[in-house]
C-alpha cells in the first residue's frame, strides 16, 4: 500500500493524539486473499489490531485475519457456512454480515441481536446465503472508529449461469480516510455530516492499479465501505454498464457512463476497453486508481453490447406493479436533525446570518472573525478574512447531495453525539429511532415512504439500510422506477421522498437505520420484528 504522508488511524484510547505503533510484537498488516468456501465448511476469522507504514509512521490500523480489506469470501449460493470469530482487538466488537438474509441472531448487530463480544472473546456464527450477488463484513460496535480504521471485507455469492461471461472478476472496495483524524473513546465526532477524509482509496490504496486485455470483458464486484462519502466513479477509456448491485441481477442491463454509490451499497458492472493505453478510475474528477490496458487480439465487443433482460426476476412484482403504485404506502418515514445546546443555538445564528453581523458590531478580534468566514465564507464582510470565498457546494450541486464538508467543516468537527442527533421519525406516531416498535408478519410486502426533510437546521443525504430483509425502489420524488433492483441499502438525497417496497421475509429482530457511520452512532436507526 503507498498513501503518501497519510496517517489513518488513532487510538481510542489515547484521547486527540495519532497512534504510532513501536511494538515490534504487532504484525504488519497483510495483503487481501481470496478465500474459497464450501456448503457446510467452517472459516476462522480474527479482528486485531496491525500496524502499516505510512511516510514515515508506523500507525495502528484493524484488520481481519490481518487483512485491509479483510478476505473476500466467495460461497455459493443456498451455502451454509460457520464463522469462528475472534475479538484480539483492545476493544469489544461485533460481526455484522450485510445484506445476509439468516437468522437474525447471527446478524451481529449489538446489542440487538447480541451482547458485544469481549476482548478476548469469541462468538460462532452460522451463515446463510440464499441471494447471490455482493455482500459485505463490518462491526456494528462504534463503526465509525472500528471500520475507519480497516474493519471490511466482501462476501460474494455465485450460481452458476448466473452472470454472463466474462473474462475477469475483480473485487474493488472503495473507502477514504481523514488525514489527521482522531477518535474519542468518549463521545462520537464529526455527526453532524460524518467523517469526510481527504484520502481517497480503493483496496487499502490511494495508488490502486488494475491490469486488464484490450478488447477482453472484466466484472467489477464494487463496495462502498465509506463513514460518509458518496462516491461517484468513472472508468475513462472504458465501455461500462450496469449488470447487477446489492442482492442480485438489475431487471435490465443499462450502459453508464458513471455510477454514484452511497455507504455500504454495492454494485455489479462490467466494463470493456476497446483501445490500449493507460487510462483513471476517478471520483467527480479525482484519480483513485489506474488502469493498465494491455494490447490483444481478442474482440468481445458484440458480447459485452448485448444487454441482458433478467425480467424474469422480477415478474412476480412487475405483474401487480399498477396496484403497488396506486397503494397508501404502509409507513411513513422522516428523516431530520435535532441539534442541542450550543450548537443548536449556532447553527440558528449561521443559518440567519446573526452571528456573523453581531460578532462584526461587537468588534470581535481578526482571528474570532477569519474563524467565523470558514464557517460562512459567503457571509457578506468576509471579504478581508478569505483570499477566495469558496462557494456553498449544496448550493453549486443541487442534486441533495453533500459531496464534501464545504462550509460546514469547522461545524462538522464541533458536533458529536451530545450535541446532535439525527432521527427517524415514524409519521403516523411521532415516535423516533429506538422507540419506533414495528412488527410485521413473514411473508409480508410492506409499502414505505421514506421522505429526507429539506426544512431542518442542516438536511442531508441518507443511505439507508434494512437488515435482514430485502426491498425494491417503487419511487422517487413520485417517479415510477422502471429497472427494479433487489437493494438493502436505498441513497436518499435531502428533500426527496422515496418509495420502497420491502418483502418481509426473514423472522426475527432486525434494524434499519442510515449507514453513515456517524449518523447511526448519534441515533439514526431503530429495530423492527418479524414473526412466522
Amino acid at each position: 500500500m503507498s498513501m503518501g504522508s497519510m496517517m489513518s488511524g488513532t487510538d481510542i484510547n489515547q484521547e486527540g493524539g495519532l497512534t504510532q505503533l513501536t511494538d515490534k510484537n504487532v504484525p504488519e498488516v497483510k495483503p487481501t486473499e481470496v478465500v474459497q468456501l464450501k456448503n457446510g465448511d467452517t472459516f476462522n476469522l480474527t479482528a486485531s489490531i496491525v500496524k502499516q507504514e505510512v511516510g514515515n509512521r508506523t500507525i495502528k490500523r484493524l484488520a481481519y485475519n490481518g487483512q485491509i480489506p479483510g478476505p473476500v469470501i466467495k460461497v455459493e449460493k443456498g451455502a451454509k457456512v460457520t464463522v469462528n470469530f475472534t475479538n484480539n482487538l483492545d476493544m469489544e466488537t461485533a460481526l455484522h454480515s450485510h445484506g445476509l438474509r439468516g437468522q437474525s441472531k447471527f446478524d451481529g448487530a449489538a446489542p440487538l441481536t447480541q451482547d458485544p463480544i469481549p476482548v478476548g472473546g469469541t462468538f460462532t456464527y452460522e451463515l446463510e446465503f440464499p441471494d447471490t450477488g455482493v455482500f459485505w463484513y463490518h462491526p456494528h460496535v462504534r463503526e465509525d472508529y472500528q471500520q475507519e480504521l480497516g474493519l471490511y471485507g466482501n462476501f460474494i455469492v455465485d450460481e452458476l449461469g448466473y452472470w454472463s461471461e466474462v473474462d475477469q472478476e475483480q473485487y474493488l472496495i472503495v473507502d477514504d480516510v481523514l488525514e489527521n483524524g482522531d477518535f474519542s473513546k468518549e463521545v462520537v465526532t464529526n455527526t453532524l455530516m460524518g467523517r469526510f477524509g481527504d484520502t481517497l482509496l480503493i483496496n487499502d490504496s490511494d495508488n490502486f492499479t488494475l491490469k486488464v486485455k484490450q478488447g477482453e470483458i472484466t466484472r467489477l464486484f464494487l463496495t462502498n465501505v465509506a463513514n460518509t462519502r458518496t462516491f461517484d466513479l468513472s472508468f475513462s477509456g472504458a465501455k461500462t454498464k450496469v449488470v447487477g448491485g446489492d442482492n442480485g441481477r438489475i431487471e435490465k442491463e443499462v450502459m453508464i457512463n458513471d455510477v454514484v454509490m452511497a455507504p455500504s451499497e454495492r454494485y455489479v458492472l462490467e466494463v470493456l476497453y476497446p483501445q490500449a493505453g493507460t487510462y483513471t478510475i476517478t471520483h467527480r474528477g479525482k484519480k483513485m486508481g489506474t488502469v493498465i490496458v494491455e494490447p490483444s487480439g481478442t474482440d468481445r465487443a458484440a458480447a459485452f453490447e448485448t444487454l441482458r433482460d433478467n425480467s424474469a426476476d422480477y415478474a412476480s412484482l412487475r405483474g401487480n406493479i399498477q396496484s403497488l403504485l396506486a397503494r397508501v404506502p404502509d409507513k411513513k418515514l422522516r428523516l431530520d436533525i435535532s441539534m442541542k445546546g450550543q450548537m443548536e443555538k449556532m447553527m440558528k445564528d449561521m443559518e440567519s446570518g446573526e452571528g456573523m453581523s453581531m460578532s462584526m458590531n461587537m468588534g470581535g478580534d481578526d482571528e474570532a472573525m477569519r474563524a467565523h468566514c470558514q464557517m460562512m465564507p459567503n457571509m457578506a464582510g468576509c471579504e478581508k478574512y478569505l483570499d477566495a470565498p469558496e462557494s456553498d457546494t449544496r448550493a453549486e450541486e443541487d442534486d441533495g447531495i453533500e459531496w464534501e464538508e464545504g462550509d460546514m467543516a469547522m461545524m462538522n468537527s464541533m458536533s458529536t453525539d451530545e450535541n446532535i442527533e439525527w432521527f427517524i421519525e415514524d409519521e403516523a406516531t411521532k415516535k423516533r429511532n429506538g422507540d419506533i416498535d414495528w412488527s410485521f408478519n413473514k411473508g409480508d410486502l410492506v409499502k414505505i415512504s421514506i421522505k429526507n426533510d429539506e426544512n431542518g437546521l442542516h438536511p442531508m443525504q441518507h443511505p439507508i439500510h434494512f437488515h435482514g430483509q430485502r426491498f425494491v425502489v417503487l419511487t422517487r420524488e413520485g417517479v415510477a422506477n422502471e429497472n427494479l433492483q433487489w437493494k438493502d441499502t436505498v441513497l436518499i438525497p435531502r428533500g426527496q421522498t422515496v418509495d420502497i417496497l420491502v418483502e418481509m421475509s426473514n423472522p426475527g429482530e432486525w434494524m434499519a437505520h442510515c449507514h453513515i457511520a456517524e449518523h447511526l452512532e448519534s441515533g439514526m436507526m431503530f429495530d423492527f420484528t418479524v414473526t412466522e
